[in-house]
């Protein structure tokens, strides 16, 4: 089932959407899964509002409609709103934080936007507002430790001070409960400009901005007396990282407080303290340099093998193709509980194009063996490097299995793309390749759409978090069907991956989705021969190119 390929862009020059306008205020707009949407000039006027404004405001959507959008923040939270916008009109984006509106109650909500420029016309923003995961007001919940390592980031780019704080909650018996509204009213109380996340049961980490009047350990022992007076007797135990830049770039900063929370919520303090984060970031980074050498022998001695999972046209159930991923051995000296573990420490480290070209090195290799159509990843961090580019070329050009047409490329941990040129760039050497590519992770963060018009992909993989709920309808039916229609849009087909029931097969199908990929379909496990190549080994005719 070939995949059509599209003709590429000018260089540096986004690829328009291929509807209307008011098309492309929808794509902002789908993937925000947002309570209230409000479009703004470059000077914050509001233009157009949908969604909930009667439940929160008491008043239509029009009613807002040539305000300016910080009439619709509390007053304590508007310089802080005002400075995202001017990072929103610079920078193409802002990842959420949560603010508080401006209606009776003081909403809590959770704040994004991108920027969408257009040839001919003046600048606009398409904000988002939407609900923290869950109660309480202060504490996120699911995967917000991304959102909580997200803000950091932003305030150490932006000069700002501060730290990021962890809170262990440890010993005695629960018995009203978890702590997290607890620690909700202790922060609502405290530290109401904190942000706070709950990163595993018991662990918690905690955002001060600076100047903040509320050192952590206030809350620490604030939180441990509300505790007990709730029936919950625990020790309440802190850390500290200090948010300095120490001379990284952003997207170095964003990995190392990834994995400063990802080790604490396993392992809580002895976790943060065997990573060397006890010494700040600083030390992190001298203990990972020390890492270094043995992970890039790891990598270079292919200490890691490919299993690889079935993706299937939901029409026929027929395997299009197979995504390869990998499956770290013991690595000396690092403890890693997962694939995403090993995949962390290498991107943190900056060994990302390292392992990239290896995975792809396997990836042909298996996939000349097999005749089967292979797809391999790459990180955010190596689409945007020339010299991964130039490598990641030279390797396809001389893959008999490229040549084939059994190679495909998903390009993941596309939130940390900021040089969108150079991710063009490779996009582009991908089509001259005859490579299709795929875009994954479609709708979690507000960075998609810009990769979509600027790198015009193939395929794109919807995030699996929408799919759970698919089968039910309603909303998480309602986005999905909205961003099938902008990738078809696009000219690009979409995969749904996480797919484990009949139903929700079914479902994704209806919407128009044409590939599906999960439990229900296959577990990752080696790759088996193609009956094409099959039969022709068994009487000595060389196998044809198509892919069965």
């Amino acid at each position: 089932m070939p995949i059509p390929h599209q003709s590429a862009p000018p260089a540096g020059e986004p690829a328009p959407l291929r509807r209307g306008d008011d098309h492309q205020r929808f794509v902002a707009f789908a993937f925000a899964a947002a309570d209230m949407l409000v479009e703004t000039d470059a000077a914050g006027i509001i233009t157009y509002a949908a969604g909930a404004f009667r439940s929160v405001f008491g008043n239509s959507p029009e009613s807002v409609c040539r305000k300016s959008m910080l009439d619709l923040v509390a007053p304590v939270d508007r310089d802080h709103v005002t400075r995202a916008l001017a990072q929103l009109v610079e920078r193409g984006r802002v990842m959420p934080f949560t603010i508080r509106m401006s209606d009776q109650q003081r909403t809590p909500l959770a704040f994004s936007g991108i920027a969408l420029p257009a040839p001919g016309r003046p600048l606009r923003l398409c904000l988002t507002f939407s609900r923290p995961p869950a109660p309480p007001p202060g504490v996120l919940r699911g995967s917000a430790g991304g959102s909580l390592a997200s803000a950091a980031t932003a305030y150490m780019r932006d000069g700002a001070s501060g730290d990021l704080s962890l809170i262990e909650i440890t010993g005695g018996e629960a018995r009203a409960g978890s702590p997290t509204p607890t620690l909700g009213r202790a922060l609502e109380k405290l530290a109401p400009h904190a942000m706070a996340a709950e990163l595993a049961p018991g662990r918690y980490g905690l955002l001060l901005p600076g100047g903040c009047d509320c050192p952590v350990d206030l809350v620490a022992g604030a939180l441990e007396q509300a505790l007990r007076a709730d029936g919950i007797e625990a020790a309440v135990a802190t850390c500290h990282l200090p948010l300095a830049d120490e001379g990284l770039t952003p997207q170095q900063a964003l990995r190392a407080l990834r994995q400063a929370l990802a080790a604490f919520a396993k392992q809580g303090q002895k976790g943060f303290a065997d990573a060397g984060f006890d010494g700040g970031i600083a030390g992190y980074m001298q203990r990972a340099g020390e890492r270094a050498a043995s992970l890039r022998m790891a990598i270079s001695g292919n200490r890691f093998s490919l299993a690889y999972q079935p993706i299937v046209s939901l029409t026929d159930r027929t395997c299009h193709h197979v995504e390869a991923l990998i499956r770290p051995l013991p690595l000396a000296g690092a403890s890693l509980s997962s694939p995403q573990d090993f995949v962390s420490m290498v991107e943190s480290l900056g060994l990302a194009d390292e392992l990239d070209i290896a995975v792809c090195r396997m990836a042909c290799e298996a996939a000349g063996r097999a005749r089967r159509a292979v797809a391999f990843n790459l990180s955010g961090q190596s689409i945007q490097s020339p010299d991964f580019r130039d490598r990641l070329a030279d390797l396809l050009e001389r893959s008999a299995a490229r040549k084939s047409g059994l190679i495909m490329v998903e390009m993941t941990e596309t939130a940390e793309v900021e040089d969108l040129a150079e991710a063009h760039r490779t996009a582009q050497m991908l089509r001259a390749l005859q490579v299709p590519f795929c875009l994954d992770d479609f709708g979690a963060g507000t960075n998609d759409v810009r990769l979509l018009r600027a790198l015009t992909p193939d395929i794109v993989k919807l995030d699996g978090s929408y799919v759970p709920g698919v089968a039910q309808g309603g909303r998480e039916r309602a986005f999905i069907a909205g961003m099938v229609e902008i990738a078809h849009a696009a000219g690009a087909q979409v995969v749904a991956e996480r797919i484990e029931t009949e139903a929700e097969a079914g479902a994704l199908r209806a919407v128009g989705v044409e590939f599906g990929q999960g439990w229900l379909f296959g577990r990752p496990g080696q790759l088996s021969i193609a009956p094409a190549a099959r039969r022709a080994a068994q009487s000595g005719v060389a196998p044809a190119d198509q892919v069965t």
